[in-house]
């Protein structure tokens, strides 16, 4: 069976004022047309229980078959950890995330500084990720075009996709704007069950 993007967690509107409903139309139309070219590049007679995932295509793929496929993923990945904005304030992370947070960055405000700066670093297209690394400690990294976190021993949290697909349509200084605003949509929630230690309690 063909891949798909996955479902947005709301509809698209609900993302206003911090995210436009054309910017995410946008974003969609250009993760639809990634998607394709990834279908049209995977041998129709594999079945689905021979299919592999996303992840292991990125992980275990060659050359533009893994581009797209990781590509594919980040956006899947991306948009699951979305939410519309809270009433009031946004919420930041709570529980054992807060603390790690706090322990690695002083607070969630520096985080949001440690995140804009990585981006500010990279040239092109990419991603900036939160990740958990292997000691336990969190990190901010930034990875151009469509590398992942996946093919090393970072456990990604939290990926804001810096093609220009996922905010040029709201003008100019638009990426400072996208990822300012992205910080009100985070659930918090998805992002902390990413972590190792809450999978393997639940």
């Amino acid at each position: 069976m063909p891949f798909q993007p996955s479902p947005l967690p709301c509809d698209a509107a609900a993302f206003a004022p911090h995210l436009s409903a054309a910017a995410v139309d946008q974003h969609r139309r250009a993760q639809r047309a990634g998607i394709d070219a990834l279908n049209a590049m995977l041998d129709p007679a594999t079945g689905d229980d021979e299919a592999p995932t996303l992840a292991a295509l990125a992980v275990q793929a060659r050359g533009a078959l893994a581009a797209r496929a990781a590509q594919a993923w980040s956006e899947d990945f991306h948009w699951a950890a979305l939410r519309p904005p809270p009433p009031g304030d946004a919420i930041g992370p709570t529980g054992a995330l807060a603390d790690t947070v706090a322990r690695d960055f002083g607070d969630p405000g520096r985080m949001r500084e440690r995140f804009a700066e990585a981006a500010g670093r990279l040239t092109g297209p990419g991603w900036v990720w939160l990740v958990l690394r292997r000691d336990g400690r969190l990190a901010i990294l930034a990875t151009p075009q469509s590398v992942t976190p996946l093919t090393g021993a970072d456990t990604p949290l939290l990926a804001a996709c810096l093609w220009p697909h996922a905010w040029t349509q709201d003008g100019a200084e638009a990426r400072d704007r996208y990822l300012a605003g992205m910080w009100k949509l985070v659930d918090w929630k998805v992002v902390a069950s990413r972590m190792p230690q809450a999978r393997a309690s639940q």
